[in-house]
């Protein structure tokens, strides 16, 4: 007798991994969890491409002034619930992620209210730093990837 099995149902956001040089730009949550910009894909957006669902969700994040050059897909993954985030209580919930490599071009970031802070970050930053769940894996890849 097989059991009965169900498709999982994700979200689906785009990150933003924006480089100037060799650092990396992270943003504050309320929480005070290190996380990348971007976010989730709204239902009106299904048929938009994914460079303009993450350009909607940055100028949002760090401000319309704010400009960078998207490049190619780099890195998918998926964010679970866990005891650090807002969705702690909802044990279904996962967010399936799309890590879109890009590079700075110019303007000075504005948060938005949703966060608190914003740094650029080395490499040798990412272990005194508490990150969202899952994101501080992507940013090793990332750097791995890319020195």
């Amino acid at each position: 007798m097989s059991e009965k099995r169900e498709h999982q149902t994700f979200h689906v956001g785009f990150k933003a991994f924006i480089a100037d040089g060799e650092k990396l730009l992270i943003l504050q949550d309320g929480e005070g969890l290190w996380e990348l910009p971007g976010g989730r894909t709204e239902k009106q957006e299904i048929f938009k491409p994914s460079h303009e669902i993450l350009a909607r969700e940055t100028a949002e994040e760090l401000g319309e002034q704010f400009e960078y050059t998207p490049g190619p897909i780099f890195h998918a993954w998926i964010r679970k619930p866990n005891e650090l985030n807002e969705y702690k209580d909802k044990k279904d919930f996962c967010l399936f992620l799309v890590g879109i490599r890009c590079t700075y071009k110019s303007g000075d970031v504005v948060l938005s209210p949703e966060h608190t802070g914003f740094r650029w970050i080395t490499k040798d930053e990412i272990e005194s730093l508490l990150f969202e769940n899952t994101y501080k894996e992507a940013i090793e890849k990332y750097f791995e990837n890319s020195l």
